[in-house]
């Protein structure tokens, strides 16, 4: 069975707050987070449906 970890720290509200992501694979490093970087301008930072997108779009791939 495949088990992966991820990691999150968030401080602040929801709307003032921000945080960062690490994904324990290392294969990328932490990843920014905030309300504003989800639903506005992202400035090259990524968000949980990004992120969830793209693991849909691999599963989806490796299924054909």
């Amino acid at each position: 069975m495949a088990e992966r970890t991820a990691t999150t720290v968030w401080e602040g509200n929801l709307f003032d707050g921000s945080g960062s992501v690490t994904v324990g694979s290392g294969a990328f490093g932490p990843q920014n987070v905030s309300w504003a970087r989800r639903t506005e301008e992202p400035e090259g930072a990524t968000s949980p449906e990004e992120l969830i997108a793209a693991a849909h779009a691999s599963c989806y791939a490796m299924a054909f």
